[in-house]
């Protein structure tokens, strides 16, 4: 007797249903408010490629008045990796010398600011003292910090040098006033600095050459701030250049490579995906409730959860990227599993003559517990990925908030507005006619007893499939490929070359600029990418 009692309480602590049915009202206009609010919060989620993944790193490239890398290593390597070895949150400190010339790669754990980690590198730096003549850059790293977009600049009329001064006067300029532009990088002339919007100076960049459908020609390249999102930056830039193509006489503006066309298309596939997977769900719960209402009922949890996942992702500042729109796609299998269970259990009550009303509380009073539990177990699995550190966690964090959200919100939709929906849309037996059950669905039916009973009466036969299907599964895993984002097809490849430097440089300077180990990275004219420049 103790023991019923105390699963009969438990059961009545975890059936939120019975008080959602008795303000049923009260109930529907929650998640009405829901629906309102997770359609307000899709409508502000960013569409990206990838979650923002940040990788704090700065390099110092010193240079000194030193013949060999043994010297450049002692007077000038050594003593900067000494004086910052000891900076909060460095991770890792690398270095590649040559002869009077040295990088520093300082890389700092996930989360550190970059700017702060830049600000104490100048203060540790400017205490030490090097050898005579020595100098040093400073150049903080962002790998967020990418091409957005980039243009071909032509005139039939204008040369090289006239478009170089047209173009900085009107169009780098306008660009690089623009929110979420970092800077802008003119390319294919010989002394174009790159124009950033908060109008610093910057150092002469090198040369660069530029060939467009078999001409020379300059082009500009955007590259967007790490914390800014790429279709923003590409939709602003796409106006301004509109809105200055009528005032560029004999000059065109040519789109060469963009980043947005592929996140648009990634994304847009991955939503079709979800939403088939969504319809496939509906027609697959009608054979088994054979009835539209209670089909109906099911089916809605789908899109009401996913609309309360939205206000969650909202709130965390996640995007609609590959991992979160997989994450949705992930979890439609169970929140449609749990609002199945509650409906059917309603719908053999009211099959056995209760009214909707009492068979909704009799139903949701003997599942609550177990949908409960089953939830809940589900979300102590994933929430933990959701709160993975380092490089790792970046991208699983927005995965495992996003699963455990979505299924602590189906399990809400099916505890409280599915029973709801349940008393008003299902009909008693009286006035529907009984369940159909076909001569299909009693052949599968009794098709699976069948197998049943030979599995309970070869048992050993059951267990030996199932162990050898385990080692078959065991030993395939080396030869499936592995990595730690899937291949990416852009459509798009990039042809690099290498040609000799010229006889008349020396060893030592060759040696300085054709290292492949470690190229001396240029943050303040990047190279284009071969595709901008087709």
């Amino acid at each position: 007797m103790v023991k019923s009692n105390s699963s009969k309480s438990a059961r009545e602590r975890f059936n939120i249903s019975k008080l959602a049915i008795e303000f049923s009202w009260l109930t529907v206009s929650f998640w009405i408010a829901v629906t309102v609010a997770g359609l307000l919060a899709f409508s502000s989620l960013k569409y990206a490629l990838f979650p923002d993944i940040t990788f704090p790193v700065v390099v110092v490239n010193a240079t000194a008045p030193l013949t060999t890398a043994l010297d450049t290593e002692a007077k000038l390597t050594q003593p900067i990796e000494e004086r910052l070895r000891g900076l909060a949150g460095l991770e890792d400190i690398r270095s590649s010398i040559y002869p009077g010339q040295s990088a520093v790669s300082l890389s700092f754990v996930v989360g550190t600011n970059l700017e702060t980690s830049t600000r104490n590198i100048e203060t540790k730096l400017k205490q030490l003292t090097l050898t005579k003549g020595a100098t040093y850059k400073i150049i903080p790293l962002n790998l967020n910090e990418s091409a957005a977009i980039s243009y071909a600049i032509e005139s039939p009329t204008r040369n090289l040098t006239e478009l170089t001064k047209l173009a900085n006067d009107q169009v780098l300029s306008a660009i690089a006033k623009l929110p979420g532009v970092l800077k802008v990088s003119l390319l294919g002339a010989p002394t174009a600095p790159p124009l950033q919007p908060t109008n610093v100076n910057v150092p002469q960049s090198g040369a660069t050459l530029v060939r467009f459908n078999g001409k020379d020609a300059l082009a500009f390249q955007v590259i967007k701030r790490g914390n800014a999102n790429t279709l923003e930056v590409v939709s602003r830039v796409e106006q301004e250049v509109q809105k200055l193509r009528p005032t560029l006489k004999d000059v065109t503006l040519t789109l060469a490579a963009t980043q947005a066309e592929y996140i648009r298309h990634a994304t847009q596939s991955t939503i079709d995906a979800l939403m088939e997977a969504v319809l496939l769900s509906i027609v697959v719960i009608f054979p088994f409730l054979w009835s539209w209402r209670a089909t109906l009922i099911s089916a809605l949890a789908i899109p009401t959860s996913l609309l309360a996942t939205f206000i969650v992702m909202a709130i965390y500042g996640f995007n609609l990227e590959t991992i979160t729109l997989l994450a949705l796609a992930l979890v439609i299998g169970s929140i449609v599993d749990d609002a199945i269970v509650d409906v059917e259990n309603i719908m053999r009550h009211i099959e056995d003559g209760e009214h909707p009303r009492q068979a909704a509380l009799l139903a949701t009073n003997e599942i609550g517990l177990t949908v409960t539990a089953a939830t809940l177990t589900a979300v102590a699995v994933f929430l933990p990925i959701g709160l993975m550190g380092g490089v790792i966690g970046q991208f699983f964090k927005p995965f495992g908030i996003t699963v455990s959200a979505a299924m602590l919100a189906s399990m809400l939709v099916a505890r409280t507005l599915s029973p709801v929906l349940a008393i008003y849309w299902l009909k008693p037996k009286a006035s529907r006619s009984p369940r159909r059950e076909g001569n299909m669905w009693m052949a599968f039916a009794q098709s699976y007893r069948n197998l049943l009973g030979w599995s309970l009466n070869h048992r050993r036969i059951v267990v030996g499939l199932a162990v050898l299907s385990f080692i078959a599964g065991i030993a395939l895993i080396p030869l499936i490929p592995k990595g730690f984002i899937p291949k990416l097809d852009r459509g798009e490849f990039n042809i690099a070359y290498t040609a000799p430097l010229p006889s008349f440089l020396g060893a030592e300077e060759q040696g300085s600029n054709t290292n492949p180990q470690f190229p001396i990275p240029n943050p303040q004219f990047p190279i284009p990418n071969s595709q901008s420049l087709k």
